[in-house]
């Protein structure tokens, strides 16, 4: 059954491959109806997601960036759908970078490098410009279900060179590339949300206590890793725009979270700046953090293990 619909899944991203550019778009605009419309796809999610975060808009207000992120995300659909078909010179059309300047400077320094980024704007489309830069280029990813869908995107993030590891394994071969003096651009994404067992530090985000991952501070330190935030942009539909803010170069003399709290500020920062590109969607916030005390309180409660 996966197999057949990985099939026929396939079919058609290749034919959405094949349209031009505003035929794309006007798929985008259907598929945008439906999920709005019909099928009205975690409304109460994302409605609920956006009250919590902007807790002083009213409900046009609300309503009105709920209908602008239908949009983007049935944008993020049929891009995404069509990246592992793709040529190079469209793919560099539509995904450019405004400001490397801070990137060569570390590069010819020799150093490695952590770039993140969020859920904002198409960060899938950053995903194969590793023949962008002259550096080994490592990739995280988490694997997908559907074994078929998870060869197809990661044949596609890694087909112009890069080296695409799943995020279990990331500080193991990150730490074998520095003992072999082996300079590395590894690509992250920081605002996943961690799984109850994971969770070593909450913050505020978006007006709301926020779990937040902090692995990508502990591989900067374990690597002394420069790292940066890399800021997507809609420059106009279907092009996308990235520069760079640095975050740390000294990541191995930072304090405890410090990193996590700066990349995190970025990224609320930029999601200010136009809140429908971000992921609303996602149930980021499932867990409360009165939830997590709770359950934690019961846990390390005397003769619990």
């Amino acid at each position: 059954m996966k197999y057949f619909l990985f099939t026929i899944s396939t079919a058609g991203m290749r034919l959405l491959a094949l349209l031009p550019p505003f035929m794309l778009y006007l798929t985008a605009d259907l598929l945008s109806f439906v999920l709005r419309h019909l099928v009205r796809y975690r409304r109460n999610t994302i409605t609920l997601n956006l009250k919590n975060a902007f807790p002083d808009h009213t409900d046009k207000e609300i309503a009105a960036i709920r209908n602008k992120f239908y949009r983007h995300l049935a944008d993020l659909i049929v891009e995404n759908a069509v990246i592992p078909f793709y040529p190079r010179k469209r793919l560099e059309h539509m995904f450019r970078f405004a400001d490397t300047e801070l990137l060569h400077r570390y590069f010819n320094l020799q150093r490695n490098i952590i770039v993140i980024t969020g859920h904002y704007n198409n960060w899938e489309w950053g995903a194969p410009f590793s023949y962008t830069f002259d550096y080994k280029i490592v990739g995280v990813y988490k694997p997908l279900h559907n074994k078929y869908f998870d060869q197809l995107y990661l044949k596609a993030r890694s087909r112009f060179g890069a080296h695409v590891v799943p995020m279990d394994t990331i500080a193991r071969v990150l730490f074998d590339y520095r003992q072999r003096g082996i300079p590395t651009l590894t690509g992250m994404v920081g605002d996943q949300r961690p799984g109850r067992k994971r969770i070593r530090y909450w913050t505020m985000f978006m007006n709301q206590h926020t779990a937040v991952f902090t692995g990508t501070e502990k591989i900067a330190r374990k690597i002394d890793a420069v790292v940066l935030f890399m800021k997507i942009r809609k420059t106009h539909r279907g092009v996308y725009t990235a520069g760079f803010e640095l975050v740390t170069d000294t990541s191995t003399s930072t304090a405890p979270n410090e990193i996590t709290e700066k990349h995190t500020r970025i990224l609320e920062k930029l999601i200010m700046e136009e809140p429908a590109y971000w992921l609303w969607s996602h149930n980021r916030w499932k867990l409360s953090y009165e939830e997590w005390l709770e359950s934690d309180r019961k846990t390390s409660a005397p003769g619990k293990q």
